[in-house]
Formats: C-alpha cells, sequence, structure tokens
C-alpha cells in the first residue's frame, strides 16, 4: 500500500546525527564568525492546500454470503449448480435421494382418504338416522290417531248414533285416512333408503308396522262408522274394544321406535366424532410427512451467484454440513488497510474512489473498525461498492483512492526539517546567515512537510547542507524557489 499522506512520525535516525553538530551551536559568536561561509541550497516555505490523497488496495468480496445446508442426512441425488452460476431466491440447487421419505407421504395421503370416507359415511347415518326419527314420530301420530278412531268407534257402539257423533266419527274416519295415507309415503321413501343400503331392516320393519297400524286404524274408523249407523252386537263391542287395545299397543311400538331412532342419531354422531378425530390425525401426519420430504431438497434462500459448492451427486452428505455458498454480488464490499495515524481523517459515509482494469466505480465507507490491528498498526475499513451490473467479481483486487481536504498550511521540503530525537528544528537564511528555529511539524503532503508553528509564508529555509550548520554561520546560498 502506497500511502502519500501521513502523520509525521519522528525523522530518520540519519537525521538525528544533525543534532549532535547543532548541538555545538552554543559556541561563542566570536568562533562562529571566524567559520568559512558553508555553501547551502535554500527553499522558501509557502502557503499551500493541505489536501491529500490516500491510495491503497484490497480484495473485493460478496457483500453477504450464506452458507446452506441439509436439514436431513443423506445421499445425493443430484447437484443442479456450478460455480459461478447466478441463482434466484428458491431456486434447486441439490437433491437428496428421497424414496422413503416419498412412500411416507403416499401412505399418509391414503389414511387422509380413508379417514375422509369415514367421515361421509358418518354424515350418511346421521342423515339417515335423523329420516328414522322423522318417520317414528310419524308412527306415533298414526298410532294416537288410531286410538283416537276406536275410541270414537267404541263410544259410538255403546251409545249409538247421534247426529253429532256421526259427524265426529266423519271426523275420525278423515284423519285415520290422512294417517294411513301418511304411513304409506313413509314406507315407499323407507323402502327405498333400504334398498340403497342406508337404513337397518329394523328400521324398515318400524315403518311398515306404522303403516299397518293406520291402515287397522282406517279400517276400524269406517267400521265404528258403519256401526254407529246399523247399531252394535255384543260382539261388535268386543271388537271394538280390542281395536282400542291394539290401537294403544301400536302407540306403545311407534313411541319405541322413536327411541331406537334417537339412540341411533346418537351413535351416527360419535362415529363421525371418531371420524373426525381421525381425520384431522391423518392431515397433521400429512403435513409431517410432506415437511420431512421438503427438507430433501435444497434451495437457495436468496438471489445471488454460486461462489462454492462442495457437494457431488453420489456422495454422502451430514445434516448441518455446509454443502453450497451463495453470495449476493450485486453489492460488493472491500476492506481497506489504514495506518492508525489518518484514521481520524475517515468517516462513515465517506466516499472512495475504486478502480480495475480501467474501470471506475464510487464506494461508502460503511464501517471503521473499533480496534486497531496490532501487527500491522491498520484499522480495517468497510467500503461497499455497487454492482448490479456484475461487472466486477469477489476475489478481484482493486485500487482504492480517498482524498481529503484541509487547510491550507505552510509547507517546506522534507529535507529542510532536522530531528534530534527530542525536537525537530530547521535552519532558515537571515541576511546570508544561518538562524536555528525550533519548528512543530503536521502531516507530510506530496513529500512536503506542514510546519504548523516556527515559520511564516516567505521565510527562506536551508533544505541542503544543513546539518553541517551552526547557529550563525555565514551562507552561501543557491535556489531559493519551491
Amino acid at each position: 500500500m502506497k500511502i502519500l499522506k501521513k502523520r509525521w512520525p519522528v525523522l530518520s535516525a540519519v537525521l538525528c546525527s544533525s543534532l549532535i553538530l547543532g548541538a555545538c551551536s552554543s559556541e561563542k559568536v566570536e568562533e562562529a564568525t571566524a567559520r568559512q561561509a558553508i555553501s547551502v541550497a535554500v527553499a522558501t516555505a509557502t502557503n499551500e492546500s493541505l489536501d491529500s490523497v490516500s491510495s491503497m488496495s484490497g480484495t473485493l468480496q460478496a457483500y453477504r454470503t450464506v452458507d446452506v445446508a441439509f436439514e436431513l442426512g443423506g445421499i445425493v441425488d443430484s447437484v443442479n449448480v456450478e460455480v459461478g452460476d447466478k441463482v434466484a431466491q428458491g431456486t434447486v440447487l441439490s437433491k437428496l435421494v428421497d424414496n422413503d421419505f416419498a412412500r411416507q407421504v403416499e401412505l399418509v395421503e391414503k389414511s387422509v382418504q380413508q379417514a375422509q370416507v369415514s367421515m361421509e359415511v358418518a354424515d350418511i347415518a346421521i342423515k339417515s338416522s335423523g329420516q328414522s326419527i322423522s318417520t317414528a314420530e310419524a308412527g306415533v301420530a298414526a298410532a294416537e290417531a288410531q286410538i283416537a278412531s276406536a275410541e270414537a268407534a267404541l263410544q259410538a257402539v255403546l251409545d249409538g248414533a247421534r247426529a253429532q257423533e256421526r259427524a265426529q266419527l266423519q271426523l275420525t274416519v278423515d284423519a285415520a285416512q290422512k294417517a294411513y295415507d301418511t304411513a304409506k309415503i313413509n314406507v315407499e321413501r323407507m323402502q327405498a333408503l333400504y334398498a340403497e343400503g342406508l337404513i337397518s331392516k329394523q328400521e324398515l320393519e318400524n315403518v311398515e308396522n306404522g303403516l299397518t297400524n293406520a291402515e287397522n286404524s282406517l279400517a276400524k274408523a269406517k267400521e265404528s262408522f258403519s256401526l254407529m249407523e246399523e247399531g252394535a252386537t255384543d260382539s261388535q263391542i268386543k271388537q271394538t274394544e280390542a281395536g282400542l287395545a291394539a290401537a294403544q299397543s301400536g302407540k306403545a311400538q311407534a313411541s319405541s321406535g322413536v327411541n331406537q331412532a334417537n339412540f341411533g342419531v346418537e351413535q351416527a354422531e360419535a362415529s363421525k366424532k371418531q371420524a373426525q378425530a381421525v381425520y384431522e390425525q391423518a392431515l397433521l401426519n400429512k403435513e409431517q410427512a410432506q415437511a420431512t420430504l421438503a427438507k430433501t431438497v435444497l434451495k437457495s434462500p436468496m438471489s445471488g451467484v454460486v461462489l462454492s459448492k462442495t457437494i457431488e451427486k453420489g456422495s454422502f452428505i451430514g445434516s448441518g454440513t455446509s454443502v453450497i455458498t451463495i453470495g449476493d454480488t450485486s453489492q460488493l464490499k472491500v476492506m481497506l488497510p489504514i495506518p492508525d495515524s489518518e484514521i481520524s481523517e475517515w468517516n462513515v459515509g465517506d466516499t472512495v474512489s475504486l478502480s480495475l482494469y480501467g474501470s471506475t466505480k464510487e464506494g461508502t465507507v460503511n464501517m471503521i473498525s473499533p480496534q486497531t490491528n496490532s501487527g500491522t498498526g491498520t484499522v480495517s475499513v468497510e467500503v461497499i461498492v455497487p454492482n448490479e451490473d456484475g461487472a466486477w467479481l469477489a476475489g478481484q483486487i482493486v485500487s482504492a483512492n480517498k482524498v481529503s481536504l484541509d487547510n491550507n498550511g505552510i509547507l517546506v521540503p522534507v529535507e529542510a526539517v532536522i530531528n534530534n530525537g527530542i525536537e525537530s528544528y530547521i535552519f532558515k537564511n537571515v541576511d546570508n546567515k544561518a538562524v536555528k528555529v525550533i519548528v512543530e511539524t503536521g502531516a507530510m503532503v506530496n513529500n512536503k512537510i506542514h510546519i504548523t508553528k516556527g515559520l511564516k509564508e516567505g521565510d527562506q529555509v536551508v533544505v541542503s547542507g544543513g546539518t553541517l550548520l551552526l547557529d550563525g554561520d555565514p551562507l552561501q546560498t543557491s535556489g531559493g524557489s519551491n
């Protein structure tokens, strides 16, 4: 690294030797006056810009890198990228042999389908049981109508016919007819459900019994109506009483059918609940199996360039082992080693000019290390470089230049300053005599030293032969320019 600007350190030991000679400047003026004029070269102290350029170099790196690894261990089935390939986020980089995992996914998918079928069957059973309840309740209503009809018939037989009773009995006949019609329709519907296998034979028989009861009730009602007009015999009275008893028995049977239908609903709902639990567990197993299968596929977590790979088809890879490195090269970075004496001139956000094979880019200081490298005496400075065009590559060495802008100051040639290890001084030419002046120095700018104290613009300073001088020596000068 070439540094054109740096803080002025202790001058060389060669210059320090001049102090030994300079120390004799305390000799008597008479001895100095007796010395011969010494030939020296002089230059003029100038007031110039202290702007400087720091030049250095560094190696380009991807701004951000990610090491990609399989979550599962296994044998590599395929590798789809090579070093240098550009990849988008989500690109499949590699796959493991996944036969066992794929079969597991197939098995759990079948279990999901089976559980779904069980749920559908349970829904059908619930619906069918609901229909059975409706049918059983219709049977109860028919039985109640049959009882009313039988009671009316018995009363008619016992009391004989009256106009009012005649009308009432006619209503009973009409109700029994309606109950019969309803029971007949229910039987036809349940026969269709039984043919499809949706209800049991017992449920069909219960409905058919209801139709028989309704038919008997209708017949009894009609018979009662006829007896009312004709009058009843003892046998007819007994027959009518028997009809009432049968109607009451039919109601009991119909009520039992309602209870059975309700129990069927409870069982169907319990079956559905169990099927639902099996289905949900099957879905969970499917998700887990698919997640495991997905781990056999290695995808790029970001867009970038493949910087390295340590994987080949057929090789065994352990879980968590980095196999491919992806780098974001849309931005690059370079670490610059800055002498710690100059780090105060660097700030986050500063612009740095970077060059590579005649191409230039403007970088920005992104980070300054908080500590100095004790081995090199430098501080690492991170510079971010835009690289959306992809023209620059990671690993290339670039030159970096940074301009430091300071105020003007007094500059003299570096040869004019003599340092004895304790202090720095120069010899001024005053009326062709050497005058020793203690000075304070600053930075070196373009092979000149910034004099912060001790000189003013226009002063003539000795730049050659100064190590031979004593304070007050006569001078024979040459030069006088910058």
